[in-house]
């Protein structure tokens, strides 16, 4: 079976693609780009689209993926940073008890504080970023005293279960 070789406007059509779905490049940069005209960029645009890849619907589809992901993570990264503050304090031995329980009352306000706008900003992305949290805790934890063998077989669980974990109500 031989292999169709791709021609030079075939391989310029998918790096425009590429170029304006994940570059997020205008017409014209790709034109300069590819070394070619607009008008040239707009046949290549037409022909996807005839192909079934709509380059707009491509770009607001990525455009999306990467806002949720963003969003999970910084949810994430927001609880990380709750539990290391919260540890921080916790370990200031120079840090009077009234100091530490100020700064502890002042931390949890926050961490309430952004909890709610989270939960009614983004309900989805902020209960993924809580879970994908407490995962990678409980996964760090039992690395520690579960041999490789057995820590692989819990990360295929988590992984066989990832669907019924969004389905968790928070």
């Amino acid at each position: 079976m031989s292999e169709k070789k791709l021609s030079k406007a075939d391989i310029n059509r998918i790096a425009a693609r590429g170029l304006f779905v994940d570059a997020n490049y205008s017409r014209e940069r790709i034109a300069e780009t590819l070394e070619v005209g607009v008008k040239t960029v707009d046949n290549y645009k037409t022909k996807d689209k005839s192909l079934g890849f709509d380059w707009l619907t491509l770009r607001a589809a990525k455009h999306i993926k990467d806002t949720e992901e963003n969003k999970e993570n910084m949810y994430s990264l927001f609880m990380q940073y709750m539990m290391d503050s919260l540890k921080d304090i916790r370990e200031n031995e120079q840090l009077p008890a009234e100091k530490k329980t100020q700064a502890i009352a002042s931390l949890g306000d926050s961490f309430s504080k952004m909890g709610k706008v989270a939960r009614q900003e983004d309900p989805e992305a902020y209960k993924l970023g809580l879970i994908k949290h407490v995962v990678q805790h409980i996964l760090l934890s039992l690395k520690e005293v579960l041999d490789k063998e057995t820590m692989e077989k819990v990360i295929d669980v988590v992984y066989s279960i990832q669907e019924d974990l969004i389905d968790v109500s928070i």
